[in-house]
């Protein structure tokens, strides 16, 4: 392919379509074959296509590198989708206390006694949550990282995490992943100890799609 900007080509058109992993992929959900890039990254010489169905899948990252005059199609990587949100259990602390407290606007976030979202039934317990970097093409890492420095950054949180009436507070990812692959979530050293401390638990889930 020549060089110059990254080919926008769906994924049906790509040398990494002919790999069994995505045969597969395609023959169980036909619409992944005419899928477009989502996202194209350039940097010098390198660069990477990413693909995607739905806002919070997973997706495929294809990388390609220039060689002389042409783009060559590298490596494919399964990469999974993730919901990475602080999420705070309440007892009877309201949820606006933690807004303030934090000076951060939640996700979603429910009082102890009210009805739910669909007002189905009355909820025994509160909810603060609060998702980063929804929907974009990020590692579920990076979605990590991002989280804690926000955290580390807000010189409320230690009050936050001290309330008596909060009785859960943690870092919660839900991974969707590939039948085919699932993909990777490495958790790091300094980010244990980052979770530590910052008094956070960790709660992770896993769904294939």
């Amino acid at each position: 392919m020549t060089a110059g900007a990254l080919p926008n080509l769906p994924l049906s058109r790509l040398r990494c379509s002919n790999n069994d992993l995505v045969r597969a992929l395609v023959e169980r959900q036909p619409a992944w074959g005419h899928a477009s890039p989502g996202r194209v990254h350039q940097d010098g010489d390198r660069g990477v296509t990413s693909y995607r169905l739905q806002p919070d899948s997973f997706f495929l990252e294809v990388q390609w590198r220039r060689t002389g005059e042409r783009w060559d199609e590298r490596e494919l990587t399964v990469v999974p989708g993730a919901v990475v949100g602080l999420r705070l259990v309440l007892d009877d602390v309201p949820p606006d206390r933690i807004t303030r407290a934090l000076d951060l606007a939640p996700t979603r976030a429910f009082a102890k006694g009210e009805s739910g979202p669909h007002g189905r039934h009355v909820r025994d317990e509160g909810l603060w949550i609060h998702e980063v970097l929804p929907r974009g093409f990020h590692w579920p890492e990076e979605k990590v990282a991002e989280l804690l420095a926000l955290l580390r950054a807000r010189s409320g949180w230690r009050d936050v995490a001290a309330m008596r009436g909060v009785t859960w507070a943690g870092v919660t990812v839900q991974l969707r992943g590939c039948v085919e692959r699932m993909g990777g979530f490495a958790i790091e050293p300094r980010v244990l100890e980052d979770l530590v401390g910052l008094s956070l638990q960790l709660d992770v889930q896993l769904f294939a799609e």
